[in-house]
């Protein structure tokens, strides 16, 4: 849904060169929010509803191996023939000073508001794609990445070069080669401010 409105903003923007005029668009951020939590919600109960009807057996919990092919949750023991281990992942904050005041990719949806400026940090499509939705919504946006661009590993040469020479013309501001070594927080307004390796804020 973050998606889709930002797309709706981007063909707001575009719409003109078809002799369209549609104004310019306006966010309520609450209210996509909202819609945004109760779809997820719809969809977890389907997947469940499917679930249950296949059959399937949720056991929630921290699982642990104890023996070849056998597992324990909550003190309860299962075995299988196989057994497939696909736990996602979490996103890894970094070690610096001030990380306690930064949101990760699944902060994102906690947002009360829309914030007006953000510094998104990371190569990954996570923080292209977080990075993208937010700047086409209207947010200020600056991409940080350590490296000569985004989307360095695993991803087709000719998708990078698009992408990269894509996200500036977009009016994000991609900060290449760039590190943040520290945030800081002011007391009074709650200002955040990156600190990157080059000493610039």
């Amino acid at each position: 849904l973050m998606y889709t409105a930002a797309a709706h903003f981007e063909a707001a923007e575009t719409a003109p060169g078809y002799g369209v005029e549609m104004g310019k668009p306006r966010l309520d951020w609450g209210a996509l929010a909202a819609k945004r939590d109760a779809y997820v919600a719809r969809l977890n109960g389907i997947y469940t509803r499917n679930l249950d009807n296949a059959g399937v057996t949720h056991v929630e919990g921290l699982a642990r191996f104890v023996a070849p092919r056998e597992v324990e949750v909550a003190g309860a023991r299962y075995s299988a023939d196989h057994v497939l281990i696909a736990v996602g992942g979490r996103p890894a904050t970094p070690p610096i000073p001030g990380a306690e005041y930064c949101i990760s990719s699944d902060g994102f949806f906690d947002l009360k508001a829309q914030p007006e400026k953000a510094l998104v940090v990371g190569a990954g499509y996570i923080a292209v794609e977080l990075a993208g939705i937010l700047q086409a919504l209207g947010s200020s946006v600056s991409l940080a990445v350590r490296g000569a661009g985004v989307l360095r590993h695993g991803f087709d040469p000719l998708v990078q070069e698009i992408i990269n020479a894509e996200i500036p013309r977009s009016g994000t501001q991609l900060l290449t080669n760039t590190q943040v070594v520290a945030v800081e927080k002011d007391a009074a307004s709650g200002k955040l401010t990156a600190r990157l390796a080059s000493g610039e804020r």
